[in-house]
């Protein structure tokens, strides 16, 4: 394509050239005996001659104005290919632009929307995280993948809600949407190779559902990397493996028309002031002088005296917490996951209290179910999972508590809930972050 400068300096010579020859013809038009001056007259005895001249001058001014007019065709000739040249040239970039644009949209890659919806749940080989499994197995049209503390336990997790399915007349159509896996939540290094192993799976709904109580030991219990038990798995493992699949979980807004979900099995006893957290001593996570003190080694955050009891309390104020700053920090992300919490109420009838007194353990479930009716069953328990995980009256909610109360024509009322004090601390909940970072040895800053 010719330059500006080029096409610029072609134009002006061209106005030139015209310019020039439109003036030399009209002048000599202006001058032709025809078109005689003012004031000058012919003089009649030279008329003859004159004529003569006249005829021989007509015949020079013709071809003088023939070779003008030629000329001047020549260079009207010369501007109009000037003009079809550039805008021949104009043409050709655009089909060039036009093309480009076209390639570009080409290499845009094609986004796919699944058919199946994947799960991710912890703590689905007992209670009521297997039976919400054995739910979402149901719906034939989510992969749900089974985080257990052991590949044995997630596997015999796999079998049973199968055989469970089967047993109600059921039939799941792909068993291989059941996938087992391991992840133990008192092992750092076992959720990182977990979270790993998933590469780049979106992940749809992760319910952080694991828990362990020791209620009654006088012992205090640690897991793998040193942390009290039931702090270091119901909190602190749930923090690390959210923190490891937060990408995943975010990816699977691209291919769905529905919003990614992180359901956290939280509990009413984190508040002091509802029936179970007034049991006892409260749950109070103080200035974590217990950190501040021991570190890793910490028996309770708060720094007080060890009490098994309020150490679970303790992490289920964590959960509410870490629920909070999770949403919070998602929220200034412009994020699509939403984030809900939930208590699913009292239930006894699961292996959930393994580690007490085995006498305790039975009197206290005849009185809940039998005497005060204040318990729920393991099924009433799975449903609030569920609930959370797929209702689509969700879809849009974010940063919300529900709690089985007691109440309803069945006994029981789910519903949006009010948390305690504490956990509406978000300075609280934005230093508790921050130590479990510390804790975890790993910071997570991509959400701020």
């Amino acid at each position: 394509a010719p330059s500006s400068t080029t096409t610029t300096t072609t134009t002006w010579m061209t106005t030139r050239i015209t310019s020039s020859v439109v003036s030399s013809v009209q002048r000599r038009v202006q001058l032709s005996p025809h078109n005689p001056p003012v004031g000058r007259r012919r003089r009649p005895r030279r008329a003859a001659a004159v004529a003569a001249a006249t005829n021989n001058n007509n015949n020079n001014e013709c071809v003088k104005t023939k070779r003008e007019m030629l000329t001047l065709t020549a260079a009207m000739s010369f501007l109009t290919f000037q003009r079809e040249q550039a805008r021949a040239d104009d043409e050709v970039v655009v089909v060039e632009e036009e093309e480009v644009a076209t390639a570009e949209k080409e290499e845009e890659p094609v986004i796919v929307m699944r058919d199946i919806r994947t799960v991710v749940i912890t703590g689905c080989n007992h209670g009521i995280g297997l039976d919400a499994a054995t739910k979402f197995a149901k719906t034939n049209n989510l992969q749900v993948i089974l985080a257990c503390r052991t590949m044995a336990k997630a596997k015999e997790a796999k079998y049973e809600i199968l055989d469970a399915i089967a047993a109600e007349g059921g039939r799941v159509n792909d068993p291989s949407l059941l996938v087992p896996a391991e992840c133990d939540l008192a092992d750092l290094e076992s959720i990182k190779t977990f979270a790993t192993s998933l590469g780049d799976e979106p992940i749809d709904i992760l319910c952080l559902n694991a828990g362990v109580q020791y209620a009654g030991s006088k012992e205090v219990n640690r897991t793998k990397d040193g942390f009290e038990v039931s702090m270091g798995t119901d909190h602190l493992g749930h923090f690390y493996l959210t923190n490891l699949l937060l990408k995943n979980v975010e990816s699977a807004a691209s291919s769905s028309t529905l919003k990614p979900r992180i359901v956290i099995t939280a509990s009413e006893v984190h508040d002091p002031e509802s029936p179970g957290g007034k049991v006892g001593r409260g749950a109070g996570l103080g200035n974590f002088d217990g950190i501040k003190e021991d570190g890793a080694e910490f028996e309770l955050m708060d720094g007080s005296e060890f009490d098994a009891d309020k150490a679970y309390k303790d992490s289920k104020l964590a959960n509410i917490l870490f629920a909070n700053e999770l949403n919070r920090r998602l929220r200034l992300a412009n994020s699509q996951i939403n984030v809900v919490s939930f208590g699913p109420g009292l239930i006894t009838r699961s292996n959930f209290f393994q580690h007490q007194n085995p006498v305790f353990t039975k009197v206290f479930d005849f009185a809940a179910n039998d005497l005060l009716h204040v318990a729920e069953t393991v099924s009433g328990g799975g449903d609030c999972l569920i609930k959370m995980a797929l209702d689509p009256e969700l879809e849009n909610k974010t940063g919300v508590y529900y709690n089985n109360d007691l109440g309803g024509d069945t006994g029981h009322i789910f519903h949006e809930a009010s948390t305690s004090k504490e956990s509406m601390n978000t300075e609280e909940a934005e230093d508790l972050w921050t130590w479990s970072e510390a804790l975890v040895g790993e910071e997570f800053d991509v959400y701020i």
